[in-house]
C-alpha cells in the first residue's frame, strides 16, 4: 500500500511540526517501519496580499529540480482567493482562507477540487487559520473563537467548539489538542482540548500573544511560540517589554517550560531551527539550532545570509533547512541550505510566501 506522510512546519507570524502518516482511506494513522518516507518534494504556501485574494500554491519538485506555477490555478481554472494554513493528510490536501472565509478541499494527486466548504456562523464569515489533522479528522482554528472538526471522509464539519478569543496555531500530542490563544496580540493562554470527547479541559498560562507557532517535536513535547509585546517601540515602556520566546509543554502534566527566545521554529528530531528577529530591536537577530537533549543553543547562520528572514522550515528526510526571504513590492524567495548550513540554492515563490510542507512518501 502506498503510504503519504505530511510533516507540518514552522509558519510566518505562524508552525509548524507534526510528523503525521496515514493511509489512503484517511481513516488514520499507520506507520510502517519497513517502508521509510522519503521526501519527493514541497509545497509553497503564497498567502498573498491582504484582502488581495492573490494567494498561489505552487510544487518544487525534487527529482525534477523545479518549481511549478499556481496548482490551484491550473488545476481548477479560477484563483483559491486567499490562503492561510496548508495540511497534507491522507490523499488530500486542505486549505484554509480567512478573509475567503472558506476551507478548500482538493486532491493530493492533481489539485482538483473536491469540495469547497463556505464558513459562515450567524450569517457571518468566519476566518478560518490554522490546521492539523490526526485519526481521521482535520481540525483548524477560526478568528471567531472556534476549532472546529471535519470528518475526511464525509468532508462535512461534525462540532466546532468554543475555546477563546482569537486562536491561531494548532497542534496535537498525548491524545489532546493544544490551541494558542492569542487574544489578537492580548491572550497569554494554550487552549487543552482532549480529543476523544472533543471537549474543552483547561487553560494553561504562557507568556504573552501565543501566535501562530504551535508544534508537536520528535521529543514528543509541544513547542510554541509568544509574540510578546512589540519590545524595542516607541509605545512600550522598556520595563515593560514582553520578549518573543519559545516554551515547551509536557503532554504527560500540562507543565509549561520556558526554554529561549525565538520568533520562527522548525524542528528535526533532536534539533529545533529558530530565527528570532525582535522588529524594533535589530541586535536580537539570529538564525539557531537549539538541542533538545543537550538544551545548548548554537549559531546556525549568521543573519546576514538571507536578506529578510520570514519563516524557517526543516526538510524531515534530508535535513535541508528552507528559509523565507521577503521581497519588497516583488514575489517571495526561498533560501535552501543543507543541515551544516552551506547554501545550496534559491527558489522563487509568489506574493508573501508564510510556510513550506514536505510531501513525503
Amino acid at each position: 500500500m502506498k503510504k503519504l506522510y505530511w510533516f507540518k512546519t514552522s509558519l510566518f507570524a505562524m508552525a509548524l511540526g507534526t510528523f503525521t502518516a496515514c493511509n489512503d482511506d484517511d481513516n488514520g494513522p499507520q506507520v510502517d517501519p519497513t517502508e521509510p518516507p522519503t521526501s519527493v518534494g514541497a509545497y509553497l504556501l503564497n498567502t498573498g496580499h491582504y484582502k488581495a485574494n492573490n494567494a498561489s500554491i505552487q510544487w518544487y519538485d525534487y527529482a525534477a529540480g523545479t518549481v511549478s506555477g499556481d496548482l490551484f490555478q491550473t488545476a481548477n481554472n479560477r484563483g483559491i482567493g486567499d490562503a492561510q494554513d496548508l495540511c497534507v493528510y491522507g490523499s488530500k490536501v486542505y486549505i484554509t482562507s480567512s478573509t475567503s472565509a472558506k476551507l478548500e478541499i482538493v486532491r493530493q494527486q492533481d489539485f482538483k477540487t473536491l469540495k469547497t466548504l463556505p464558513l459562515t456562523r450567524a450569517g457571518k464569515p468566519v476566518e478560518a487559520r490554522y490546521l492539523t489533522a490526526t485519526g481521521g479528522n482535520v481540525y483548524f482554528t477560526a478568528y471567531d473563537g472556534t476549532v472546529s472538526r471535519l470528518d475526511t471522509l464525509s468532508l462535512t464539519i461534525t462540532k466546532t467548539l468554543t475555546v477563546g478569543d482569537h486562536p491561531e496555531g494548532i497542534t496535537h500530542a498525548g491524545g489532546k489538542l493544544y490551541v494558542n490563544i492569542s487574544g489578537y496580540g492580548k491572550g497569554s493562554e494554550v487552549a487543552v482540548i482532549d480529543l476523544a470527547t472533543f471537549t474543552k479541559i483547561k487553560d494553561l498560562k504562557v507568556k504573552l500573544n501565543p501566535n501562530t507557532e504551535c508544534l508537536a517535536a520528535a521529543d514528543g513535547y509541544v513547542y510554541l511560540v509568544s509574540n510578546g509585546n512589540y519590545a524595542g517601540s516607541s509605545w512600550v515602556p522598556e520595563a515593560d517589554w514582553v520578549y518573543q520566546s519559545m516554551q515547551r509543554i509536557d503532554p504527560a502534566t500540562d507543565a509549561v517550560t520556558d526554554v529561549c527566545n525565538a520568533t520562527y521554529i522548525a524542528n528535526r528530531g533532536d534539533k529545533m531551527y529558530i530565527l528570532y528577529a525582535e522588529y524594533y530591536l535589530p541586535k536580537t537577530h539570529s538564525i539557531s539550532v537549539y538541542d533538545l537533549k543537550t538544551k545548548t543553543l548554537k549559531p546556525f547562520l549568521p543573519i546576514e545570509a538571507v536578506p529578510n528572514p520570514s519563516f524557517i522550515a526543516v526538510d524531515p528526510t534530508s535535513g535541508d533547512v528552507y528559509i523565507g526571504n521577503q521581497v519588497k513590492d516583488a514575489n517571495d524567495e526561498v533560501y535552501v541550505f543543507d543541515e551544516k548550513g552551506t547554501f545550496k540554492q534559491k527558489l522563487q515563490a509568489g506574493y508573501y510566501t508564510t510556510g513550506v510542507r514536505f510531501l513525503l512518501k
